[in-house]
């Protein structure tokens, strides 16, 4: 009696396969390298002073230089005193550095505890405060998750 043996060539990429299944239910690593990568988007908000599609906030008005240029002159002498343009949304800096990123296995969350985010996220006119959106996500966004999305499915996404 003669034994056939078999070999199938496509099993190259069996391990990768098979750890693809083993992670197919368990979605903590796709929606945890969504939430950092969002956390990371609003950072560079903040740093170029843009909105989610790229249009630059609205400028500070004069008399808010005046007054943050006065406070600072105040707080510092010599060669630390204020330098340069006040940054938009960054008076103390509370704001950007509240921003935080958590994610759960069926969502990536970035948010923020500070109570005065929502009033310049999405402006006031009762209160004259214009809209620096700094939340959201823009269409680039979204199709870059999208791939991630589909590339988890695949078992290709690291």
């Amino acid at each position: 009696m003669k034994v056939k043996l078999k070999v199938n060539t496509k099993l190259k990429n069996i391990e990768k396969r098979v750890n693809a299944v083993k992670n197919m239910y368990d979605t903590t690593f796709l929606t945890g390298k969504i939430s950092r990568d969002m956390e990371k988007e609003v950072g560079l908000r903040f740093r170029n002073e843009v909105d989610t599609d790229g249009k630059v906030w609205e400028s500070l008005k004069p008399r808010t230089i005046v007054r943050r240029y006065n406070s600072g002159l105040k707080k510092k002498k010599g060669k630390n005193a204020v330098k340069g343009r006040p940054k938009i949304l960054q008076n103390t800096g509370r704001l950007k550095r509240s921003i935080k990123a958590r994610n759960t296995k069926t969502e990536a969350i970035v948010g923020t505890n500070v109570k005065y985010a929502a009033v310049h996220n999405f402006g006031s006119r009762k209160k004259n405060i214009p809209q620096r959106r700094f939340m959201g996500l823009n269409r680039g966004q979204r199709l870059k998750y999208k791939e991630w999305i589909r590339k988890w499915h695949k078992g290709e996404l690291r």
